[in-house]
């Protein structure tokens, strides 16, 4: 659950944060809340947009980076979610997220999957390597 705080997950043998099913449950969450809930990130770092207005600070956190919008996290960076995993093929995510039901839309580097969503459009993008193997999953809100 991601409502848990490390010390929380550790005393009720709730898996790590980068283990959760859903960490769409990170995006929206205020600063202050991402704080309460998790503590003092791991590691901070920037990063560079190509337009001022698209730089963000990053906050980690057992191995999901939480990309900063303004006072909210609008991505996540995480190593898994919905079934799919860094290093999984083209070919088995592709088939993973089918039995999800939804479109995958396909590009040469990167499938889109878009994840149900009571609130606003939430995306799943999957980065492959030359090998066609995934190299990085995001979660993100696509209005932003």
């Amino acid at each position: 659950m991601l409502a848990l705080s490390p010390v929380a997950a550790q005393e009720t043998g709730a898996p790590p944060l980068a283990e959760a099913e859903s960490p769409a449950g990170l995006v929206g969450l205020r600063l202050e809340e991402l704080y309460a809930t998790f503590g003092v990130p791991q590691k901070v770092y920037a990063v560079r947009g190509q337009e001022p207005w698209q730089d963000d600070v990053v906050f980690v956190y057992q191995g999901v980076d939480c990309y900063i919008f303004e006072e909210h996290v609008w991505l996540v960076s995480v190593p898994a979610a919905y079934g799919v995993n860094v290093g999984d093929t083209r070919t088995r995510i592709q088939e993973t997220l089918g039995e999800r039901g939804g479109t995958v839309y396909e590009f040469p580097d990167s499938l889109l999957f878009k994840l149900p969503s009571a609130s606003w459009e939430m995306m799943m993008r999957v980065n492959f390597d030359e090998a066609g193997k995934a190299k990085a999953v995001f979660i993100y809100r696509s209005d932003m």
